[in-house]
């Protein structure tokens, strides 16, 4: 049953849900310096997800890539783009292989540090995965990536105020990001601050319709009590993604919602 005081229901949100969205770009698209919501009517690449996500053009990437990614050996480069590949696969064992090879070739190699951390944090590895996260953000001050999935991390551990920075650092580098807002609405719920989530996931929802910031509005609402409107926010997702694992959620969740409703109506 969904509980109205501290917002959260039965079965909560698959906490990868989102980290599992952007990874999938990341290997995906060319750039994954970049990620951003297109029109409702145009179907991104990563259509396993169910979520509107997409990367930037190859010119973007290029005039934003570091000296640190610059002096990566061609060997590790080549070792991490068959761990890409694997992971594509959802063959997690053998994209941490060649991962820990391109590593052991450049320790500072951020794509792979941050693909490694991923993948630890998804087997529940989190002190090895938040070790390789850093390492990331420590070598690459300017991988938008590695700190959205920090905060992802961070959340997940309920370490909501240093979510919340790695999310803003995140939005600085990568302004059309819907997952960054995503993960600062998810910091400032877990803070019950659901005013400030609302905020958040609203204005991202301006230029990112269609995403789980929708989710994240209706948890903000919900805090407020506002389940008619919470409702309603859920119902739009879902027509945007009738489909995929962030629409089950959102159903489920939509249930809850309404059986609280009309029992406090009675």
């Amino acid at each position: 049953m969904f509980n109205p005081r501290t917002n959260r229901g039965s079965q909560n949100l698959p906490a990868l849900l989102a980290c599992t969205a952007v990874f999938s770009i990341c290997c995906l698209a060319q750039s994954a310096q970049s990620i951003r919501s297109p029109r409702p009517d145009v179907q991104s690449e990563n259509a396993e997800t169910g979520f509107n996500v997409a990367g930037t053009s190859q010119q973007a990437e290029e005039q934003s890539t570091s000296v640190a990614r610059l002096l990566v050996p061609h060997k590790a480069r080549d070792l991490y783009e068959k761990g890409r590949k694997a992971f594509r696969k959802h063959e997690y064992i053998a994209a941490k292989e060649k991962l820990d090879e391109a590593l052991s070739l450049y320790p500072a190699f951020p794509e792979a540090l941050t693909l490694s951390g991923y993948i630890e944090l998804s087997i529940n590895q989190k002190e090895s995965a938040e070790q390789s996260l850093r390492a990331a953000v420590q070598s690459d001050p300017t991988y938008g990536l590695a700190f959205l999935v920090l905060s992802c991390l961070y959340n997940i551990d309920h370490r909501f105020d240093d979510a919340l920075a790695a999310a803003r650092r995140a939005t600085t580098l990568l302004p059309d990001s819907w997952y960054a807002p995503y993960e600062m609405a998810r910091a400032f719920a877990g803070k019950q601050e659901y005013d400030s989530a609302l905020k958040v996931s609203a204005a991202g929802l301006q230029s990112n319709p269609g995403t789980l910031l929708h989710v994240a509005k209706a948890r903000a609402l919900v805090g407020l009590g506002r389940y008619s409107e919470a409702i309603t926010e859920l119902q739009m997702f879902l027509q945007y993604q009738p489909t995929g694992d962030g629409s089950q959620y959102a159903r489920d969740l939509l249930d809850e919602i309404q059986t609280t409703a009309n029992q406090s109506a009675r």
